[in-house]
């Protein structure tokens, strides 16, 4: 029986030695992040901010929490963009501030030159954490991947918006924007027509159309699924980001929200899915019979398209290299489908509204496009997006006023030293796009409208990260030459045709930080035929 004592004492000194051993491992990897956020700590602190009452406990979030405790009726979504900008100008010339959410730091910039520091650095490409809330529908795509993983992929997808694949995606947005005239002239008659859910539906038919090569009709589907289900689970990431009780998936997954989330989500993956695997099996029987694609017979019959963009390129990639998986295809699909619907549609709303707030200036934008179609109803080529001079110099105004995607988040992974300050390893960095734009230095009467800012002897000079709507540096927005023709295109076919007034002046358009700057109570538009004098309705302005 001796030898039981000795495997039973043996095996308690075991046990004993391993909960030392684990003790010890648990306090070091304390004490490791206690110091690490001890310096952290320390660090941020010595950047610009409001010391505020019981600052070291809540830090600011009372700030933009003050909005429940005040009797009014602006959103808290608009709120927080109003009390964010106006915390940013307090500190204005000092290039940088800091803003506690509880032991949350986000360090801001909002100057070129610091913007510059963050965007257009090599190894800064981490996006923020909280975009891994994403990654239940978006996975681990171009918009949420990084270092290796990432730079691969944008390697791999640069070439499927070269220019000359830009120029096969026309024939879908001549005609998606022919049906959104349409759509439009039923509404001709009517006092004013909510602009952005119709916008929003022909976005969404061109990036399917172009990125997926499959029709989903949001335009003439009053019923869609894909649409309802892409409102639905966007709206969630949404309302998930704003409570931080539901960031663990567990809980999430319990709640409402996030029932809904998953029965939505599925809608959208099956979907994806399925023209994925459809896509495939055309391509295999292709190459099994040796064939290659069929160029385009019509135009305008795009089911039949062999595009050679997104999907295309990496479903061969899938194919002859084994290099991508069809999960990872579906990551991308989704990502650009989210990313290029809604940014993009939500900016030719804003276009449109400031449109209608200044008739003289779309007076201007008229003579543009008489002079290049006279009176033709013809399509849209790639010479006349190029002509578009002005247009485009509307667009890019609206988008400096308006950017669609209001801030920038990045996990700082190493300090990052300038002017004296540090931004430290481990804090999250946001490039406020909103307040940048506004910078008085750059953009004299920043809140004034005016589209000769970007003329090219007005913008010679001006410092390259003063105006970064579609971000800028290694992770600049891959689509954005897509999304400016696809923008000009949609205009140019409503603008053509129709004269545009904006009902409500800025001051009564509420601007709300959703993921997407979007207005909150949507853009009344009253839309008349050009034959149609609008003299008799004086427009809103600020000269």
């Amino acid at each position: 029986m001796s030898h039981i004592r000795d495997y039973s004492q043996l095996a308690l000194y075991l046990y004993n030695t391993l909960r030392i051993i684990l003790l010890v491992t648990a306090l070091y990897l304390l004490l490791g992040v206690y110091l690490r956020r001890r310096r952290l700590v320390k660090i941020v602190n010595k950047l610009p901010a409001l010391r505020l009452r019981f600052y070291w406990i809540f830090g600011h979030i009372h700030i933009l929490l003050a909005w429940r405790f005040r009797k009014t009726q602006v959103s808290p979504h608009v709120y927080d963009l109003l009390a964010f900008n106006g915390y940013m100008q307090i500190f204005r010339k000092e290039n940088v501030t800091n803003l506690w959410q509880f032991y949350i730091p986000f360090i801001t910039v909002y100057k070129a030159d610091s913007v510059e520091m963050i965007l257009n650095h090599s190894t800064q490409l981490k996006k923020a954490w909280f975009y891994d809330l994403l990654h239940p529908w978006l996975g681990l795509g171009l918009l949420t991947s990084y270092n290796t993983k990432w730079k691969n992929r944008r390697k791999m997808l640069t070439p499927a918006f070269h220019f000359n694949i830009l120029h096969d995606f026309l024939p879908v947005m001549n005609k998606e924007s022919r049906i959104l005239v349409e759509v439009l002239k039923k509404h001709a008659a009517e006092k004013y027509v909510e602009i952005v859910p119709l916008i929003t539906k022909c976005s969404l038919d061109i990036i399917c159309g172009t990125i997926l090569g499959a029709e989903i009709c949001a335009q003439t589907d009053e019923n869609c699924p894909y649409l309802k289900a892409l409102i639905k689970v966007s709206s969630a990431v949404f309302e998930r980001m704003q409570r931080p009780w539901l960031w663990p998936f567990l809980v999430f997954q319990m709640t409402a929200i996030g029932r809904s989330f998953r029965e939505n989500l599925k809608t959208l993956h099956d979907f994806t899915t399925t023209v994925i695997a459809e896509k495939k099996k055309e391509k295999l029987e292709n190459k099994r019979k040796g064939e290659t694609p069929v160029k385009e017979q019509d135009t305008y019959n795009y089911r039949k398209l062999k595009s050679r963009a997104l999907l295309d390129l990496l479903l061969d990639e899938h194919i002859n290299n084994n290099s991508i998986t069809e999960t990872e295809i579906r990551e991308e699909v989704d990502t650009f489908t989210f990313e290029g619907h809604d940014t993009t549609s939500i900016a030719v709303c804003w276009c449109l509204y400031m449109i209608g707030l200044h008739p003289w200036i779309q007076d201007k934008i008229h003579d543009e496009l008489d002079s290049i179609f006279c009176e033709s109803n013809r399509d849209v080529m790639m010479d006349d997006i190029k002509d578009m001079k002005y247009l485009e110099c509307v667009v890019k105004e609206t988008l400096r006023l308006y950017p669609s995607v209001p801030g920038l988040a990045r996990e700082i992974t190493e300090d990052v030293e300038f002017h004296g300050r540090i931004i430290p390893k481990g804090a999250t960095c946001v490039v406020f796009t909103y307040c940048l734009h506004r910078d008085p230095e750059v953009f004299p009467n920043p809140e004034k409208f005016d589209p000769d800012r970007f003329l090219p002897e007005n913008s010679a000079g001006r410092h390259p990260f003063a105006y970064v709507p579609f971000s800028a540096g290694p992770r600049n927005c891959i689509g954005q030459r897509f999304a400016l023709m696809e923008a000009k295109t949609m205009l140019s076919f409503i603008l053509r045709k129709y004269h545009v007034r904006s009902l409500d002046p800025r001051d009564k358009v509420h601007v709300a930080d959703e993921i997407i700057l979007r207005p909150k109570n949507g853009i009344r538009i009253e839309i008349k035929p050009r034959s149609e004098s609008l003299t008799n309705h004086p427009p809103f302005y600020y000269p």
